[in-house]
């Protein structure tokens, strides 16, 4: 085999890899925006890092089709969704305390 064959070959595993990992990051990520009960929480911490490196990521996989690319930015969209749409501790003490009175 070729050197040329065995580069090719490489980034075959290696974008196959790459979508393993982000198939699984959005996966757990979706997980933690679910279980998080507030914007500080570390949950959600780890949530905003793993957006963030799906979203490095995605460019970089250059044996995506068209199929796959949709369901990662469809996902990454949940995900931002799921993120943004939590209360941080401070709106929640808020309507606590608007409610109790």
């Amino acid at each position: 085999m070729s050197s040329e064959w065995k580069l090719v070959d490489l980034r075959r595993k290696t974008d196959r890899d790459l979508v393993i990992l982000v198939r699984r990051e959005l996966d757990r990520s979706l997980t933690l925006a679910g279980v998080a009960a507030t914007k500080e929480s570390p949950l959600h911490a780890q949530g905003e890092k793993a957006y963030r490196k799906v979203k490095a990521l995605l460019p970089r996989i250059s044996g995506l089709n068209r199929d796959q690319y949709r369901e990662f930015e469809s996902k990454l969209k949940e995900l931002r969704e799921a993120l943004d749409g939590l209360e941080s501790e401070k709106t929640l003490r808020h309507f606590a305390v608007a409610s109790s009175e």
